[in-house]
């Protein structure tokens, strides 16, 4: 079974809870509409939705919004926090290598370090296929994930951490010849433990403008945070902004 079928459960959404915090969240979402500079009314598709951090509040702003997701349990948080907050929010559980949609978004979003997350770089690619065909002409994708090169200069093999009372271990390892991260996480509580891992694929911002190009998206914008900074080296997300042809 592959590690995102396994990795996105409660134990996740704990783990993650003081890093996606409210304060967080609210400067992503502002940041994505100033960026973007979407219309009201824009049809938006968030992919890897997770549970709804972004989606929700994009909708209470007056977005229509779709979220798609693998985790049938953060898709379940998901309905729960639209349902709280009063807004619709279409939820679909799917693969983002198979998306159902052509040609009916105005953007795409894909934030939180939700992409290289397959072995074979041809399947990460087929998901920028599909980003593709989901917009609309003249769509736009929002494409969010840590720096590479800032991961290997801040890299600690293990550290250790206290969460809610846990106590947490964080393992990390860095394949050069792949260029991808894995960590394992251990939840520490109550003489139990409980292990989840993730290891994703980090591209560089020239790989990432070569793989948008090929499928037919144009990147217009580098950022290196969401308030709009100019990216460097020592960025810690990188944030490219990229279109669909208009023809």
């Amino acid at each position: 079974m592959p590690w995102w079928d396994i990795y996105f459960n409660e134990l996740y959404l704990r783990m993650f809870r003081t890093i996606m915090t409210p304060e967080r969240t609210a400067q992503e979402v502002a940041g994505v509409m100033t960026l973007l500079d979407l219309q009201p009314g824009s049809r938006i598709l968030d992919l890897c939705c997770g549970q709804g951090r972004h989606a929700v509040p994009l909708a209470q702003a007056g977005h229509r919004l779709t979220g798609l997701d693998r985790s049938e349990y953060l898709l379940a948080q998901a309905r729960s926090a639209s349902d709280s907050a009063g807004v619709g929010v279409e939820w679909v559980r799917g693969d983002m290598r198979h998306l159902p949609w052509r040609e009916q978004f105005d953007a795409c979003l894909s934030l939180f370090s939700a992409f290289g997350y397959f072995e074979d770089d041809a399947e990460n690619e087929q998901v920028l296929v599909e980003v593709q065909r989901s917009l609309k002409p003249g769509g736009v994708f929002f494409l969010d994930v840590s720096n590479r090169d800032y991961c290997l200069l801040r890299m600690w093999p293990n550290d250790w951490r206290r969460v809610e009372g846990a106590t947490v271990l964080e393992e990390t390892t860095f394949d050069a010849l792949t260029s991808r991260f894995t960590t394992t996480f251990t939840w520490a509580e109550g003489g139990k433990w409980e292990s989840l891992t993730h290891s994703v694929r980090h591209y560089t911002a020239s790989e990432l403008t070569g793989m948008l190009q090929r499928v037919g998206l144009a990147p217009v914008a580098y950022y290196g945070s969401f308030e709009g900074e100019e990216f460097d080296f020592y960025s810690s997300r990188l944030i490219v902004i990229a279109e669909k042809s208009q023809l």
